[in-house]
């Protein structure tokens, strides 16, 4: 056996390897649409490779077949890598290239016209123009979460893309229409090498870019309030860090503001869940948009939410819960060809004048909140009784 073909072997193997290993990831609980295409793609081209082999098949129909398997391999493998972008491949175009490349081939096959470089050849633009497109796209804009992870897939296949280049480029410069076996064997073995090396780092890319998206995923899981999509607690505590590192350098004061929906299970109770449900994420929307940009609004829990006011004073940062209690209160929720009339009470503390740290601040809100409510609710109690202001 050839060096060459010990190559091609080690290069089929592989693919197969890569392959399989590529589809069972995929059929796993965390479903990768990218990783199944792109193992599919490199198991067709696998099985070219296999069809063409010596003996495997009648020459004829090895040829015919294995190279319009790997005509149609970068489709497949392209189509994986450029679900990771907004880029979508006409149908139309590329199944015209596909047909009129396996056209070609089966006519140079069973047309009694063989000419051995055109089944090396003409599988080639079709890939060199998918992996240039796909490299391009992934280089400019891949996920936002993964953009590293894009970028190395994207230099993969732009030095995928080259290697065709330079092999077609080969076969008419190189070998200049001969049959040297010699020259045949460097070039076959330079090009399987080449595919090992685009073939795993396109594969633990993919597989990088995976990992990247499901921590993503996770993490916005793990912050993000399920039914209102706001930060839940946990992020709520980790933004709170966050601006009393700035507070502490600047040396400027913030506020957090508790809300709690009133008679919030009296709307369960007469309503159902599901207008509890609506009530809560209409809240989250009311609030959302009467809140400063930078406020820092989340969901505790229940019917309670909190908001952060950074580089505020006592008196701004009261007159910012009243916007949002006010604005609620004069918002009627739609829920079922009805309307709910929902109104908040609500508890605010200051840093530092109430507390240093999260806990501190936490209480001082959360013990005005209840004073908001023993006080009649629907409004806001900020620790100045001079500043509270309530709307019977």
């Amino acid at each position: 056996m050839s060096r060459a073909q010990t190559l091609v072997l080690a290069l089929l193997t592989l693919h197969v390897l890569l392959g399989v290993l590529c589809v069972i990831i995929a059929r796993g609980e965390h479903k990768a649409p990218a990783l199944r295409w792109w193992g599919w793609g490199i198991l067709t081209y696998a099985g070219g490779l296999a069809a063409t082999l010596p003996g495997f098949l009648p020459r004829v129909l090895g040829y015919t077949l294995g190279n319009g398997m790997v005509t149609v391999a970068p489709v497949i493998c392209a189509y994986a890598m450029l679900s990771h972008t907004r880029l979508r491949l006409s149908r139309f175009w590329v199944g015209a290239a596909v047909t009129i490349s396996v056209g070609i081939i089966a006519v140079n096959n069973l047309g009694g016209y063989f000419i051995a470089p055109i089944n090396v050849v003409t599988p080639s633009p079709i890939a060199i123009v998918l992996f240039t497109i796909a490299g391009v796209v992934l280089l400019r804009g891949g996920p936002p979460q993964a953009q590293s992870a894009s970028r190395f897939l994207g230099g993969i296949c732009l030095l995928a893309a080259v290697a065709w280049i330079a092999r077609v480029a080969t076969i008419f410069l190189y070998l200049q229409g001969t049959s040297d076996i010699q020259r045949a064997d460097i070039v076959i073995s330079l090009f399987a090498i080449i595919q090992m090396v685009t073939g795993v780092g396109a594969t633990l890319a993919l597989m990088w870019i995976d990992v990247r998206l499901m921590q993503s995923e996770l993490s916005r899981i793990a912050h993000t309030d399920a039914l209102t999509g706001l930060p839940n607690r946990r992020a709520i505590m980790m933004r709170f860090d966050v601006e009393l590192a700035r507070a502490l350098r600047q040396k400027q004061p913030f506020g957090i503001a508790i809300f709690d929906i009133d008679h919030f299970k009296q709307v369960n109770d007469r309503h159902g869940h599901a207008a509890g449900d609506a009530v809560l994420k209409a809240t989250a929307n009311i609030f959302g948009a009467a809140k400063r940009s930078e406020d820092v609004l989340g969901r505790l829990g229940g019917e309670e939410f909190l908001m952060l006011l950074p580089a505020q004073t006592r008196a701004t940062s009261r007159d910012a819960a009243e916007r949002l209690r006010e604005r609620l209160r004069a918002t009627p929720i739609e829920h079922e060809g009805g309307t709910l009339q929902v109104t908040v009470s609500g508890g605010l503390a200051m840093y530092p004048d109430d507390g240093g740290d999260w806990d501190a601040l936490f209480a001082a809100a959360d013990g005005r909140l209840y004073e908001a409510k023993k006080g009649g609710r629907d409004r806001i109690v900020d620790g100045d009784k001079q500043g509270e202001r309530a709307v019977a």
